[in-house]
């Protein structure tokens, strides 16, 4: 089928997600399984594949046909993870550019891979009479159905249900599906969102059946008066007589039930149904509903409601359900508000997927995906790009996100090539011949989803430029549904079409753009639906984004781009079991790892990005009134939820040990600050090095569906300004050294230490302890990190290049030595031989083998920003213990360490490593006092800062991590590598195809760089 304006056969007309129960209590539980309406299809169907449609089996469908010998495939699922054909992940390009030279609306013919599947069912006793349907919830792209030979339908759009009716087609007895599904139709130009290219029945197959008469479908809106204090609900019920027998009129009930599954009306809603004709009958029921408990995400207060049809006798012919909720979404006031309270949506993007199930996802990937991000204090989700499965919306109704729901709509190669816009090749523009199938897909979301009171906003897709279509599109959801708003971002590269949405939303805009925006008598409210773009190490700055959220009421947050990792669990021919990203799988065109910009990773664990989305999308803020005396100031940032639902918890840590703590209750109202005292008792400061902080954290009180007591939600530190009683300025150290020349090298002996200076280099190259050497390379210049995706998006690697090197190839131009009472001291000049700069180190070492060193980088002119300023060493891999006291425990950078706490941590220097899925630089601690690397007896080397520095603990040079492409190709390291950084550069977020790091967070080359830190022999 290339005709766009034909997209189904025989397809059911969409309705809202239902299944018909027996009796009112079944309604209440709503568990489908539990009907006898119901019956599933998934499970192993019979299964062929075929390279295009000229080598398929064109009369498989037929009753004889015998398919006995075929392959078996699950269902749900995707052919291409169960052996046949191969994924494909392409960004913004078609995926059969290349292959065949077509245009809109033609679909692939040689590039056209066909997958027909064969099932057998029988229907249930109990539905003898009754019609009988069958659901595809989800199907990658275009399919055929017949049923015992017998031409069912066909249907395009892959997220969204298609129901047929198989009633004419069934018999007794075994009945034969036979479906065929093709990779590409004319509607997969509609279909090019960033995600891997997978086909088949990915989504539940199931059969249902009905009485006679039916609640075909059902809206109710749930809604509040003006006040925000009473509701209204509105049920508009469409009820149909299968059959063409005349019957008495029908009675249509409703119960409302609350939480407790207490009836909420005095008297069950009633209406009368004249069912006469097989034609649909409407019916609408109305009431009030006195000050019902509202639904939000902080508080998502969730009713049941049954609807009961029952005959002119009162018997109950079909019971059917949902869950609502009571709230009003709107836009007042120029600005988005729930409940009348304005909205900050701290959200993601999040695309359907599983590294071992692709899109065919399941209940328990959904359920884990709902509380990670309720966890890490997300609170709203944009179904990128597609309609979800229906079970996610259930999740997101019962533990509060709000959704923007999108359609089914992307084009993003056919207006957007080599990063030009082409507004005369975008499609659907103004033609036509796309509007039907648009508006089929509007209406197919809008009467799945329209019960589900976490969906607070309809998208009319993504990445499709603009045009009349999209209009129209606004214009008919706006008809159907007055109690949404509706939002395109795509009418910022097509004004035209400015009326397309009812909000300014763009993406990847930067934080001064956004706030010239707000400053400039902004029309509509903003967001971002997309931001933050989170590929490989990724997310800096994001706070300079979520800090917009507080200075301007027009600025109404975003969706980080995104959730989860899309790579594929696959393996290497020797069975190494790897995540898999474009190109692996032999496919082009590709876009490589450009799928991988997740929060979470592939396998669901969580990444150091979520961490500081946690922070940076927390409720509760903190500031000093006076910290001398305890006095903080806390702001309660939620909408309906006072903190006295949490416990405020306090600890006070000495040099990183705790000293003292606390724990109680603090009543603050919503959106409401307060000065709160924390009862601690301010520390006696002995030494000067020593240094007090102040963590106060908001925690669960008691455990919650998501998470358990204790769970923190908010957190802030402080360092306490405690004066030193005593302050000890001098390094005494007791002992002798021994110094000892010859023509190539300085030997610094005493007691169970000595040191070997080269004269060539100028470098350490040897330090013992005890015999024990601590050092295959010793500490020498470094300016080079292992480039990071956003680096390479920015060209860093060709713009910063002369940096590489610069540290091992460099010329010693002035050594001297002097001795100073119990310690001995050494300045080095070298000349950086790429940058033509000039480094000078100073050593400085005591008789207990302590080692104070000093580097100053004076950077030549005219040269780029520096990637970092430091120095590397390498240790033996037996040195493999970490602990450091600075920001953690996870990896943390310049400008993505609010997440971070200070505190002691410990680790193996292997788990500093972070897998994304491309090796770039990673592992990084900002603020560190010091660090220790140690061996299993516990000698190693201590690294201070003067007072702080960065520190990276890896088994890998940055040279190793960019010469491999995948985490799996690795060496095994034979070594333990160290940089001990004054700063290495942010990692930068804003996108991933260009955007830098913020000024604030790079190290230009205009400056002269100067820090100090010390190593010392240790022994625990």
């Amino acid at each position: 089928n290339n005709n766009p304006e034909i997209y189904e056969v025989n397809r059911m007309e969409a309705h809202a997600t239902l299944m018909p129960f027996d009796t009112i209590e079944d309604a209440k539980e709503g568990n489908r399984e539990l009907s006898k309406y119901f019956k599933s299809l998934n499970g192993q169907w019979k299964f062929r594949f075929s390279e295009n449609a000229s080598c398929r089996e064109s009369d498989f469908y037929e009753e004889n046909y015998d398919c006995e010998e075929w392959d078996m495939i699950n269902v749900p699922g995707h052919w291409q993870l169960q052996g046949y054909d191969y994924p494909q992940y392409t960004n913004i390009t078609y995926p059969w550019q290349g292959k065949e030279d077509i245009k809109p609306p033609y679909a692939p013919t040689k590039f056209n891979p066909v997958g027909q599947y064969v099932t057998y069912f029988t229907v249930p006793e109990q539905w003898d009479g009754q019609p009988v349907y069958i659901s595809f919830q989800g199907v990658e792209s275009a399919f055929y159905v017949w049923v015992n030979g017998d031409f069912v339908g066909y249907s395009e759009d892959t997220f969204d249900p298609a129901d047929f009716d198989l009633t004419p087609y069934i018999k007794e007895g075994r009945n034969k599906l036979a479906v065929e599904v093709y990779r590409w139709c004319d509607a997969s130009w509609l279909e090019d969102q960033d995600f891997w290219r997978l086909s088949g029945i990915f989504r539940d197959v199931y059969l249902y059946s009905t009485p006679q008469y039916h609640i075909y479908d059902f809206n109710v809106l749930a809604d509040l008066d003006d006040n925000y204090e009473d509701g209204t609900i509105t049920i508009k019920a469409k009820i149909i007589n299968y059959f063409e027998r005349q019957t008495s009129p029908l009675i249509l009930e409703a119960r409302l039930y609350d939480s407790d599954e207490n009836e909420v009306f005095d008297m069950p809603l009633k209406g009368t149904v004249d069912i006469n004709k097989m034609e649909a009958r409407e019916v609408t029921l109305l009431n009030k509903v006195a000050k019902p408990q509202k639904w939000s995400a902080e508080k998502p207060n969730l009713y049941t409601i049954v609807l009961i049809l029952r005959d002119n006798n009162g018997e109950i012919l079909e019971t059917e359900s949902c869950r609502i909720g009571f709230r009003k979404f709107e836009i007042k006031d120029g600005v988005m508000k729930i409940n009348g309270k304005r909205i900050v949506f701290k959200g993601v993007n999040r695309h359907e997927f599983s590294c071992d199930k692709g899109r065919a996802i399941g209940y328990e990937e959904m359920l884990k995906d709902i509380k990670l991000m309720k966890q890490y204090n997300i609170n709203a989700v944009r179904t990128s790009h597609y309609p979800n499965n229906p079970i996610w919306y259930d999740l997101c109704d019962q533990y509060g996100l709000y959704v923007i729901d999108e359609n089914n709509l992307e084009t993003h190669g056919s207006w957007q090539v080599n990063g030009k816009i082409t507004p005369e090749t975008a499609i659907p523009f103004d033609y036509p011949e796309w509007t039907p199938a648009l508006l089929d897909r509007c209406n197919s979301m809008l009467q799945r989803d329209k019960n589900h009171p976490s969906v607070v906003i309809w998208s009319l897709g993504n990445e499709a430029f603009g045009g009349e279509n999209f209009i129209k599109m606004h214009d008919f959801f706006k008809e159907k549904d007055p109690s949404r708003i509706v939002h395109y971002e795509g009418v910022f590269n097509c004004r035209a079409s400015e009326a397309a949405s009812d909000v300014e939303s763009r993406m990847y805009a930067k934080p001064q753009d956004i706030e010239e925006y707000a400053r400039n008598n902004p029309k509509k409210p903003f967001m971002l639906c997309e931001y933050s773009h989170a590929m490989g190490n990724s997310c800096g700055n994001l706070f300079k984004y979520t800090d917009l959220t507080d200075k301007y009421d027009v600025v109404q947050g975003g969706f980080i781009w995104d959730w989860i990792d899309q790579a594929i669990k696959t393996k290497t021919e020797d069975g190494t079991e790897y995540l898999a990203y474009g190109g692996d799988f032999g496919d082009w065109p590709n876009d490589g790892n450009f799928s991988g910009n997740g929060i979470i990773f592939a396998d669901r664990t969580v990444t150091p990005k979520i961490i500081e989305v946690k922070k940076c999308y927390q409720n509760v803020y903190f500031q000093s009134e006076d910290i001398n005396k305890g006095k903080i100031i806390i702001t309660n940032k939620f909408l309906f939820t006072n903190l006295e639902d949490f416990e405020l918890r306090w600890t006070v840590i000495g040099n990183g040990y705790e000293i003292q703590k606390g724990l109680f209750t603090v009543e603050i109202e919503p959106q409401q600050s307060k000065i709160v005292n924390i009862p601690f008792t301010v520390p006696a400061k002995i030494n000067i090095d020593e240094e007090f902080i102040l963590t106060i954290s908001i925690v669960l009180k008691e455990d919650v569906s998501w998470a358990k007591k204790g769970h923190e939600v908010a957190f802030e530190q402080f360092i306490l300004p405690v004066a030193a009683s005593k302050i000890n300025h001098a390094e005494k150290v007791a002992g002798d050294l021994s110094i000892i020349e010859n023509e190539s090298t300085i030997n610094i002996n005493a007691g169970d230490f000595s040191i070997v200076f080269s004269k060539l280099s100028g470098d350490i190259i040897s330090y013992k302890y005890k015999n024990n050497e601590l050092f295959r390379v010793g500490p020498t210049p470094n300016f080079w990190r292992a480039i990071t995706d956003n680096d390479n998006g920015n060209r860093l690697q060709d713009r910063a290049a002369v940096w590489r090197k610069d540290g091992v190839e460099k010329q010693l131009l002035y050594l001297s030595i002097k001795e100073e009472g119990n310690a001995v001291e050494l300045s080095l000049e070298h000349l950086l031989l790429s940058t033509k700069s000039k480094c000078l180190i100073n050593y400085k070492i005591f008789a207990d083998g302590k080692i104070d060193i000093t580097e100053v980088l004076i950077p030549a002119e005219g040269l780029p920003e520096i990637p970092e300023v430091g120095m590397i060493m390498v240790m033996d891999n037996k040195y493999d213990n970490l602990q450091w006291y600075g920001k953690g425990p996870h990896e943390n950078h310049w400008d993505r360490n609010r997440g971070a706490k200070i505190g002691i941590y410990n680790g193996k220097v292997a788990e500093q490593m972070v897998p994304y899925l491309k090796p770039q630089e990673c592992g990084n601690k900002t603020e560190v006092r010091w660090s220790e690397i140690t061996d299993k007896k516990g000698i190693g080397i201590k690294v201070s800062g003067h007072p702080v520095i960065e520190l990276s603990v890896l088994p890998y040079t940055a040279e190793e991590l960019e010469q491999n492409d995948h985490q799996y190709k690795l060496p095994v390291s034979d070594k333990t590598v160290i940089r001990v950084n004054y700063k290495q550069m942010g990692v930068g977020g804003d996108d991933s195809w260009g955007a830098r790091p913020h000024n604030e967070f790079t190290l230009p080359a205009n400056r002269i760089y100067e820090y100090s830190y010390s190593i010392m022999a240790v022994e625990k």
